[in-house]
């Protein structure tokens, strides 16, 4: 072999991007303090319970995008995504409008409040935004994806990167995780005695402009 010369070329095919951006200077707590009113405002309309959906306990708003309150948080995941990860950058498709949003929705996440293992339908890129996050984060309910390949379950040995089928990202105030929203997920329990605040949302593709 000392005598022959080699190349080689990697092909990581079919990977599948989870994008974690740390933001700053979001104004967290009157987000936190909009997520909380509704939550009151929904429970004295007799409309909190969500029963059915990925949440066990916690509370889950309906749709925020027509409360003007979450505009700036929505020109947040638009920058990103229009700076960052489309127009070939990650994906082939042109800027990101507005009107591709198809839902934001708040959590209220108390101790022993999870969710259950869910993606997306319909959507293009889902996403997760954390403005309020118990002190011991690690603690707080982990995002955790599924390998979407489950020929990858018979063996880890070839993957540098994740020796499991399930990775995590720890929740902390602030972060912005980015998903295709056809990845399963699902939110651990929250074992602190502090409440943890998720606002979530769907992009559309474009072509459901």
């Amino acid at each position: 072999m000392s005598n022959v010369k080699t190349s080689m070329q990697v092909m990581e095919l079919f990977p599948t991007p989870v994008f974690v951006v740390q933001t700053q200077g979001m104004d967290n707590q009157e987000l936190a303090r909009q997520i909380y009113a509704i939550r009151d405002e929904e429970t004295a309309a007799g409309i909190a319970d969500k029963t059915g959906l990925s949440n066990n306990g916690g509370f889950r708003s309906y749709d925020l995008l027509q409360r003007k309150g979450f505009e700036p948080l929505k020109q947040l995941v638009l920058a990103i995504l229009n700076e960052r990860l489309v127009n070939g950058n990650w994906f082939a498709e042109p800027e990101v409008l507005e009107a591709q949003f198809g839902a934001m929705w708040g959590v209220i996440n108390g101790k022993g409040h999870a969710n259950s293992t869910h993606n997306h339908p319909g959507g293009w890129i889902s996403g997760v935004y954390y403005p309020q996050v118990p002190a011991a984060i690690e603690r707080a309910g982990s995002l955790s994806f599924r390998d979407p390949i489950l020929a990858r379950t018979f063996t880890r040995s070839f993957y540098r990167n994740v020796q499991a089928e399930v990775a995590s990202v720890l929740p902390e105030v602030g972060k912005l995780i980015m998903f295709p929203s056809w990845c399963e997920h699902h939110v651990g329990p929250n074992l602190t005695d502090e409440e943890r605040i998720a606002i979530s949302f769907n992009i559309n593709h474009a072509s459901a402009r």
